[in-house]
């Protein structure tokens, strides 16, 4: 596949990295610490929107297995998704001046279940024209190399802008993250930035799609609207059943980890915006380092191996810095040299994170070669759609873990730094760092019996070939 034709499937990611740095660090933050919707409620909100997705995902997905038209099956919902994009999550960052707790809850709930319902039709569609146009084992992993590359640059770039931009301090907020009215522009530069990135891939992608597959008539199935309770037939895999349960854990652990981190940086570490940015731009390590580094990892150790190293690894670098906090490592450092020190440990953990995310993604499209084998359909959407829940419940359930676990340690609303009491910060570090660690490494147990090597992905592809009829 030509570079040009990576890099314009790739991109369209950029829109997934917008949403989630806006609903990770952006948008519980507004919410709990400057509009006052409590912690638990807010992540509540959360949790509420992912179920609403753990419908529309295979909805969508299945959908789009089924649509034929002159744009192919997938196009039409990414386009369906990427126009209003933008709009929506203007609108999540903007609500009515005098709205009350309940009001502020039904606003936050709304908007945020629109935003994921846009992003859905784009991203369900856009994931399984990846393992549709490559089917090679180890070139998956080197496409899926680029999307994470643009979903994790588009996540940085935004996080770097808003907080120099778009939240610096002032006299007025010393933590200028406190300032409610900087969050509907910073909303505007991040729905327009995702919406553009998704057009971008649209049109980028169209000349594949003579290349697709057509969807395969399957008199059996139920109708696309009970997509959520055919999904989970793919859990009859075992295979598939092993990652997906590996990746629910993985994510929503990232999804308490990237909601706290305002929190942590703000608060544990003593960072003011400017310095909460250069802490942020840490996955850039990841993004530059990751995807080539995994892709010789994978075919040195095969993927299996590969993404347990990456767990393990990734989870000693991860939560190094709320360790050293508890044994009282940064207190004698300068701000700067915390600074780089935060860098520097969150950095090398991105470098592994992005590589399990890749390996993930390119052991789910194994999977989907297995369930052709096993049924004779390829239905990408079905098993992507099942995916992408599981990656959104990272900000499901991730943000009402988060949520609870702040308001079971009565973490103060709007503090200014140096206000919280030490024995909070306490409590806070353990649950941020040592808690959220022992739960990503039992993720290991998981995995370790999960069934197709490349050997045992050779013999599928093969067998796959002798069911097709002789071309005449």
């Amino acid at each position: 596949m030509r570079t040009a034709m990576k890099l314009g499937y790739g991109i369209g990611q950029i829109g997934t990295g917008v949403k989630n740095t806006a609903f990770s660090i952006f948008l519980f933050f507004y919410y709990n610490q400057v509009l006052g919707v409590p912690g638990s409620l807010a992540g509540m909100a959360s949790l509420l929107a992912l179920l609403i997705d753990a419908i529309t995902d295979p909805m969508v997905g299945q959908m789009s297995d089924r649509f034929k038209s002159r744009w192919g099956r997938r196009h039409p919902f990414m386009l369906i998704g990427a126009a209003p994009f933008g709009v929506a999550l203007y609108l999540l960052f903007a609500p009515p001046a005098g709205l009350d707790e309940p009001g502020l809850f039904a606003w936050l709930l709304g908007f945020a279940i629109l935003v994921r319902v846009l992003l859905t039709f784009f991203f369900v569609p856009h994931l399984s024209l990846g393992a549709e146009i490559v089917r090679d084992y180890h070139e998956r992993t080197a496409l899926i190399g680029y999307r994470m590359f643009f979903q994790m640059g588009g996540g940085l770039f935004v996080s770097m802008v808003g907080l120099i931009i778009f939240f610096p301090p002032s006299e007025a907020y010393a933590n200028g993250m406190l300032n409610a009215a900087s969050y509907p522009g910073f909303a505007v530069f991040a729905g327009t930035l995702g919406t553009l990135a998704m057009l971008w891939s649209i049109l980028a992608t169209r000349s594949t799609i003579p290349m697709l597959s057509d969807p395969i008539p399957n008199p059996d199935a139920v109708h696309p609207v009970w997509g959520f309770v055919t999904v989970f037939q793919t859990l009859r895999q075992f295979a598939f059943r092993k990652l997906f349960l590996t990746m629910l854990v993985f994510t929503t652990i990232v999804g308490v980890t990237q909601t706290l981190i305002i929190y942590t940086g703000t608060y544990l570490f003593g960072f003011s915006p400017d310095q909460l940015a250069i802490a942020a731009a840490s996955p850039i390590l990841g993004v530059l380092l990751g995807p080539p580094a995994v892709k010789q990892m994978s075919q040195v150790f095969d993927k299996k191996k590969s993404m347990m190293l990456c767990l393990f690894w990734g989870s000693v670098f991860g939560f190094s810095t709320q360790t050293a906090f508890l044994l009282g490592i940064l207190e004698p450092m300068s701000v700067d040299a915390r600074l780089t020190f935060v860098f520097l440990m969150n950095g090398v953990s991105q470098i592994f994170f992005v590589g399990l995310y890749i390996i993930m993604d390119s052991m789910l499209s194994d999977t989907i070669d297995q369930h052709e084998l096993d049924t004779g359909r390829r239905e990408e959407g079905l098993f992507f759609s099942a995916s992408s829940f599981a990656q959104k419940a990272s900000f499901g359930f991730g943000a009402l873990v988060a949520g609870i676990g702040l308001d079971v340690i009565e973490f103060p609303k709007g503090a200014a730094v140096g206000d919280v009491p030490a024995d909070i910060l306490v409590d806070f570090a353990v649950f941020a760092g040592p808690m959220m660690m022992i739960v990503l490494l039992s993720s290991a147990l998981i995995i370790r019996t999960y069934p197709i090597d490349q050997n045992e992905h050779s013999r599928i592809l093969q067998a796959i070939h002798d069911m097709k009829p002789e071309s005449t």
